[in-house]
């Protein structure tokens, strides 16, 4: 993986020699980084599709931002139209947060087409579930108050690391960084509409079955509401690309991406490479 650099945020990438397809650009969650995808890229280069991972604002390896509690949700948004727009219009994943972000931007016509893992909702589908309500308690002051917060480790441990190997879950929560108190409210409070009438990019959108951060629940209405496809991972939660099994649910999203038109998939004319990069900005 080569790292690059747009402005001051940085995309993990793999180039292919000979793209199938057009560059595909992974959004993480909140808490997280680019290294949610350090596993996956190989996997969508190995496909024939340019690859790159985002690291938002404030997030590893990037140094936190002095006022990450009240970074909003849009400026997410505005991190991802950057690298969108530096890979020509690609193909988007994203987890969790990173979800959200790619419904955005594909409401507004700047993907080829969006997958949405474990994605946070709009507004009119809720988040909320006893069990979250029952851990999330304790960070209102944070969230009401748009300071930075990490969940406690029992916290991730119960909520998003549920289905990780215990063995597995410490080096991932070190990994872990403080996020924003604002994002994290306007998930909850659903701030941003995604009306039908506004999406046209095609969307995969994939729910994981153990999932207490996003429960599978939320997965189904999404895809009920815009007409796309579901699948649902059996046996995972929340951090799916960490989890026993992972290649088997990545192998499912690369082939929907595979089974999109060729004038969706298929590379544009110029279209972004590792070495040459514009520099202008159901399964039911």
């Amino acid at each position: 993986m080569l790292p690059r650099s747009i402005g001051t945020l940085r995309l993990e990438t793999i180039d292919v020699a000979k793209p199938r397809g057009a560059p595909v650009l992974c959004l993480h969650g909140l808490f997280a980084g680019s290294w949610v995808y350090e596993r996956v890229l190989p996997l969508i280069a190995e496909r024939g599709y340019p690859v790159a991972a985002l690291s938002f604002r404030g997030h590893p390896p990037a140094a936190p931002t002095p006022m990450m509690g009240r970074t909003s949700i849009a400026a997410y948004c505005h991190d991802a139209f950057e690298a969108a727009r530096e890979l020509q219009r690609p193909i988007v994943i994203g987890h969790s947060l990173g979800g959200l972000v790619a419904l955005l931007l594909a409401a507004r016509n700047l993907v080829r087409a969006a997958v949405l893992v474990s994605s946070a909702p709009p507004r009119g589908i809720s988040v909320v579930s006893r069990p979250l309500l029952v851990r999330m308690a304790r960070y209102l002051p944070a969230l009401l108050l748009s300071r930075p917060f990490v969940p406690t480790d029992g916290d991730l441990d119960a909520l998003v690391l549920n289905e990780v190997p215990e063995q597995d879950r410490a080096r991932i929560r070190e990994r872990f960084v403080p996020d924003s108190g604002r994002a994290a409210r306007q998930i909850l409070l659903g701030v941003y509409d995604v009306p039908v009438r506004a999406l046209r990019t095609p969307l995969f959108v994939v729910g994981a079955e153990r999932d207490r951060f996003v429960p599978v629940g939320v997965a189904r209405r999404l895809a009920r509401r815009y007409d796309a496809p579901l699948h649902v991972a059996r046996g995972h939660g929340h951090f799916l690309f960490s989890e026993p099994g992972w290649e088997t649910e990545v192998a499912t999203i690369l082939d929907w991406v595979d089974s999109l038109p060729a004038p969706v998939r298929g590379p544009a004319s110029g279209a972004w490479t590792g070495e040459h990069a514009p520099v202008n900005r159901t399964t039911r």
